[in-house]
């Protein structure tokens, strides 16, 4: 079962080793303004808000180095941006890592290091993140086009939302099989599959690229959520809309025959100002200015907090909520949560897998304290289909619920009906999480300006500084206290034995070796490009390098050569984090001709499922007759 919510090589890449950094590199002097202005509106924003053609100039750095509601929200912070760490089921790529296993506890997402998300969703089996550029990245699951690349193809490591270019999002959020995303001037995108529809274009036709919802030009979208088979915003105004399956008054309207096709103003709460909003599968909650609490939908198992099971058409007020000044709701599957100003958290609904958090499994139609979190303060809530997961004021989460897949990251599958500390990240500080059907997220603040995280180094250590990496990189080819000169393309490039045998193997084999290359001060090194051989160099002494597109190639070969596993699959990386319809022809030919079968074989699968596009690109003319015939061959 899935559907949910608002948004607050397989073995290669998942043997990346942590350090290895990603970051985009772009010319978009204005664009970039435009992003930043953007960011600084988010981060004055109220604690309520909720939390393309042609691909940017691309890199890659391998190193070293409030709002509330599961996945509504956007980050607070302004600078640097913060690290994604993902858990649970990853059957469909979407923990991010690179492959399809489980994760029982969190696992950093290194392809997205160096890229500073400040928002995080979590789908059915997709995920989508928000950067501090106010750029989208998307992966795992692909069909019905949820990921927004103009195919159905799953996707196991981020890649940009290419369609995006040029707009300035600041918030995204995912439902079961559809995304969304609202950029800086208030309009509102949504692609994925149309059932209900959800998408809000009049129809239940499809999109695999964003689409503007055309219903709401004018109005300026604050907030953003969506359900299995609905999606429902909020204006600056405070307006609630909402669309989709009317079915158990899924949309609110209070009629329950068909379904609402474009966005429709939610009458019944017109005369209340909506500050918050959450939706999962088929039930919806929002908050307003007066801190009333109001559910609609299906009431299965008490979810909606009204003391029954009934099924609402309409809004209707939480009444046992009143007085309790709550300041977020969140809705589950089969349940929901509300903490208050005070920090206290009440659940709701199912109980079955013991995700309302009462040491029991028994339903509760009324909203009831969490007695285990007694004394604890609680700042953002997200809830899956049959798990939840807390946030306290001091960066610790608390999963509980069905352990499936390992979705609560205590290292197992084991059900847990209290709260229970997730020690994984008991040293780091997290300040957002995310969850959904199967799998659970984390965004963690870097400890300081280089990225390190709180606790990376144990309590009691100092992280490098970012002055000592620069020392460092600027040794690289420094003529000054070198004791080896090598010579590549007939130029000098300039080193360190000392350096260079601690960190690479091959260059230590090279030096003790007794042959002539450990006694002569030159040594040259042939078919390797000094661009090239310099980034190797860059990396050995700094474990950290910028990696062009460009030289992704002739990198893997280097690494490989040197015996640089990380780096080399770091090169890989690159490739599939930007590999696009107008390089993708290049980057084959490229590879093959340096006989570099594994990102020969990574472009030649993205030219399959993408032929119909990739085809008509001028890219396809640098194919050569011989590859053309291979593509051809492995085309279904």
């Amino acid at each position: 079962m899935s559907g949910q919510r608002s948004s607050s090589s397989g073995g290669a890449a998942a043997s990346v080793a942590a350090g290895c950094t990603l970051r985009e590199s772009a010319s978009r002097s204005s664009l970039m303004r435009a992003r930043a202005a953007a960011a600084s509106s988010m981060s004055n924003s109220s604690s309520s808000s909720t939390t393309a053609a042609g691909a940017p100039s691309a890199s890659f750095v391998a190193g070293s180095s409030s709002g509330f509601g599961g996945c509504r929200n956007i980050s607070g912070v302004e600078d640097g941006g913060l690290a994604v760490f993902s858990w649970g089921r990853g059957e469909d790529g979407q923990l991010g890592i690179g492959d399809t296993s489980d994760q029982d506890e969190p696992t950093y997402v290194d392809a997205l290091r160096g890229v500073g998300v400040r928002q995080i969703a979590c789908g059915s089996g997709h995920t989508v993140v928000l950067t501090t550029d106010g750029e989208v990245y998307t992966w795992g699951r692909g069909d019905d086009g949820r990921l927004g690349h103009g195919d159905n193809g799953w996707k196991y490591v981020p890649r940009i939302a290419q369609s995006l270019a040029g707009q300035v999002i600041v918030q995204v959020t995912c439902g079961s099989y559809h995304t969304a995303a609202v950029a800086s001037n208030g309009d509102l995108y949504t692609w994925g599959g149309g059932m209900y529809g959800k998408l809000g274009h009049g129809n239940e036709s499809g999109h695999s690229t964003p689409r503007r919802v055309e219903g709401l030009v004018g109005l300026t979208v604050s907030q953003i959520a969506c359900g299995s088979r609905h999606t429902a915003v909020i204006t600056s105004t405070g307006a609630l809309y909402t669309w989709g399956d009317k079915e158990n008054g899924v949309a609110g309207h209070g009629d329950t025959e068909g379904h609402q096709y474009t966005p429709k103003l939610l009458e019944r709460l017109a005369g209340k100002r909506v500050v918050q909003l959450s939706a999962c599968g088929f039930h919806t909650g929002c908050l307003t200015d007066t801190s009333e609490v109001y559910t609609w939908g299906e009431g299965k198992f008490g979810r909606l907090g009204h003391g029954a099971e009934r099924n609402c058409y309409s809004p209707r007020l939480v009444e046992v909520l009143l007085g309790k000044k709550p300041r977020q709701v969140a809705c589950g599957g089969f349940h929901t949560a509300v903490i208050t100003e005070e920090g206290k958290m009440y659940t709701f609904g199912g109980g079955e897998h013991g995700q309302l958090g009462h040491g029991d499994k028994v339903n509760k139609t009324k909203p009831t304290v969490v007695q285990a979190l007694e004394g604890i303060l609680v700042s953002q809530i997200t809830c899956g289909w049959s798990h939840s997961v807390a946030l306290t004021t001091k960066g610790r989460v608390y999963t509980w619920g069905n352990g499936d897949h390992g979705k609560l990251g205590h290292g197992s599958g084991k059900k847990v009906s209290t709260p229970q500390m997730v020690e994984k990240l008991a040293d780091h500080k997290v300040v957002r999480v995310a969850s959904y059907n199967e799998h659970t997220a984390a965004l963690v603040e870097p400890f300081d300006e280089s990225g390190n995280f709180a606790g990376a180094f144990g309590t009691n250590s100092v992280p490098v500084t970012t002055a000592y990496m620069q020392d460092m990189r600027d040794m690289v080819n420094d003529e000054e206290y070198s004791d080896v000169t090598f010579l590549v393309d007939d130029q000098p490039v300039y080193a360190h034995r000392a350096i260079l045998a601690r960190r690479c193997e091959h260059f230590a084999a090279m030096f003790r070796s007794g042959m002539r290359e450990s006694l002569e001060r030159e040594i040259r090194i042939p078919n390797v490009p000094r661009p090239v051989f310099l980034l190797l160099m860059e990396y050995l002494y700094t474990d950290s390098v910028k990696i062009d597109l460009e030289h992704s190639v002739d990198l893997y070969i280097a690494s490989d050569l040197y015996q640089l596993d990380r780096l080399r699959d770091m090169c890989c990386m690159v490739v599939k984090r930007n590999i696009n319809g107008d390089n993708a022809a290049v980057l084959l030919q490229s590879a093959s001709d340096a006989h570099c079968q594994v990102l020969k074989d990574i472009c030649m699968e993205y030219i399959v499922a993408n032929f119909d596009v990739i085809s008509k690109s001028e890219g396809i003319k640098s194919v050569s007759h011989a590859l053309l015939l291979e593509i051809l061959a492995m085309r279904p």
